[in-house]
């Protein structure tokens, strides 16, 4: 059997500790130069990029440490060991923000108050030689020849700044958990096996400085991890956006009020739409109720009756007398166990909404009246504004289907033309609106004057009294005087043939009726009335 000094196996260890060590800050410098690259995809790849340098650096400064025996040169590269010591610290404690929030970035206020302690702890570093409160020099571990470094009253003070620091970046990713998806979940995990790598400096604390210090070695165990964080799975670019940013970016007006109607929350939109219904309020509204801004009876209020299921949805129309018309959902909000805890109260100015529904309306209704008026003007005879033909078949047709009393009289102006050969067209055009004038004067309501075409006219009249209607209005007009102009005035006579309805008779058979009646009456010496004879009595042979 081989046999193996001491001394051997010692150097043996310090030269695999040392390839590890070198090996986890070459696997962390790659994930650095991958993540810088991203860094314009999310803030957590330039967090993840800042993180990785200080494992790098503070990786590669232990192996060094490893093989320097010279206590001077100790001294230098335990210096520039911290300084890689606060940028892990420092890029733990960006990464958790980062990984919470996808939008954040470290302010400059943030740069400033977690840049005074490396500052600090690197100056102390440098300058323990003249006042040894941060190391107090170096002792022989009796392992391969190696020294560690007999810590001063400083270091203890920055080791618990650091471990506050991590235990604070461990809680915050701890509660990713709780409210991301399961994919980030499992990512997430992966940055909380990472984390406490840093406690294994805590075992080499307690063996009084007796072992070169192996914190760097947990790197080398959680690299992978953090490789595949980094590079697979794009974990920083899976962040989720803080729900107090979306909520704030929100433009409908969102409060959440509690069971006793205090404002709990508020986001700007319904802070400053409150400050519009509430021109007095001055200061934080969170705490104030709604009943006390805008009074008791304001329908914005939710309901007391937390046993009643009150979701609900209104439209409040110049609330407040502000002018403003607000959409107005209640939700309620739920704890463990269906105990409800309050409301969500989510608000939205429709004014513009409601103002462009009024006036749409209004067109609305103003195309609707100017398609009746012009379906009116369709069926009308545009001289004498009385209904024409088309109107007269389709309003005949329905009257003949209700089955009801009626007679048809079709009217023809005596001697038209000699009219409009003495005196002109235009005083005919008179003569035509008179006499259409009191022609639909005569009728009654359910009753039907057209103009038939040239100067014939048609009335269709209810019941059985059509001929002595016809007769009076016959002579009421031939002793109506109508003026034509220049002083002059006429009268005019009609004649007229009235086809009564007897049963199965057609529009088109009532209209031919009362034409044969009106020929007869003219034939008779017009100014006169004729009846038609009942078309359904068949002569005797």
């Amino acid at each position: 059997m081989f046999q193996t000094e001491p001394g051997e196996v010692t150097h043996m260890v310090t030269v695999v500790l040392c390839v590890l060590f070198l090996a986890a800050s070459v696997v962390s410098t790659g994930i650095a130069v991958v993540a810088w690259r991203r860094r314009r995809h999310a803030a957590g790849f330039g967090a993840t990029a800042f993180l990785n340098v200080g494992l790098a650096g503070w990786s590669a400064t232990d192996a060094a440490e490893m093989l320097v025996r010279d206590a001077g040169l100790l001294q230098l590269t335990n210096t520039v060991s911290f300084v890689f010591v606060c940028t892990v610290v420092a890029g733990w404690l960006v990464l958790s923000h980062a990984l919470a929030d996808r939008a954040w970035h470290p302010s400059r206020r943030f740069v400033v108050l977690f840049a005074i302690e490396p500052v600090l702890c690197v100056t102390a570093m440098a300058t323990t030689p003249w006042h040894q409160l941060f190391f107090a020099g170096f002792r022989d571990t009796g392992f391969d020849g190696g020294f560690v470094p007999v810590y001063g009253p400083l270091f203890w003070v920055h080791s618990a700044y650091s471990y506050a620091v991590l235990g604070f970046a461990f809680v915050r990713v701890v509660r990713l958990r709780s409210v991301t998806s399961s994919r980030y979940r499992a990512a997430a995990f992966a940055v909380l096996i990472s984390l406490p790598s840093a406690l294994l400096n805590m075992v080499v604390l307690a063996l009084h400085g007796r072992l070169t210090d192996l914190t760097a070695l947990g790197f080398v165990l959680t690299a992978p991890l953090m490789y595949w964080m980094v590079v697979r799975e794009s974990m920083p670019a899976q962040a989720p956006v803080a729900h107090r940013r979306v909520f704030e970016k929100i433009s409908d007006a969102v409060a959440v009020v509690g069971r006793d109607g205090r404002i709990l929350d508020l986001n700007p939109a319904g802070d400053a739409l409150l400050r519009r219904l509430c021109p007095g309020a001055a200061g934080t509204l969170v705490g104030h109720t709604l009943a006390d801004l805008l009074g008791a009876a304001t329908p914005l209020m939710p309901g007391r009756d937390l046993t009643v299921d009150d979701d609900r949805e209104l439209t409040v129309e110049n609330a407040q007398q502000s002018g403003l018309d607000l959409d107005v959902r209640v939700s309620r909000l739920y704890a463990r166990g269906d105990r409800c805890i309050g409301w969500a109260v989510v608000t939205r100015d429709v004014t513009d909404l409601n103002r462009q529904r009024r006036e749409l309306e209004r067109q609305l209704q103003t195309i609707e009246l100017l398609r009746a008026d012009l379906a009116e003007q369709a069926l009308r005879d545009h001289l004498t504004g009385l209904h024409n033909r088309r109107h007269l078949m389709s309003g005949l047709t329905r009257a003949v289907a209700a089955d009801a009393p009626l007679s048809v009289a079709l009217i023809d102006i005596d001697h038209f033309k000699s009219i409009n050969d003495r005196y002109g067209h235009a005083a005919g055009d008179t003569v035509l609106i008179r006499v259409a004038t009191l022609l639909s004067g005569a009728t009654r309501a359910g009753e039907l004057c057209a103009r038939y075409g040239g100067e014939e006219f048609v009335l269709v009249l209810t019941g059985t009294d059509a001929p002595a209607r016809i007769d009076a209005l016959r002579a009421r007009v031939a002793t109506t005087p109508i003026e034509v102009g220049d002083g002059r005035t006429v009268t005019v006579t009609f004649s007229a043939g009235i086809a009564a309805r007897t049963g199965p008779e057609t529009p088109e058979m009532l209209l031919e009726s009362a034409d044969t009646a009106l020929y007869a009456a003219k034939n008779a010496g017009r100014d006169r009335v004729a009846l038609a004879p009942d078309p359904m009595v068949l002569p005797k042979s």
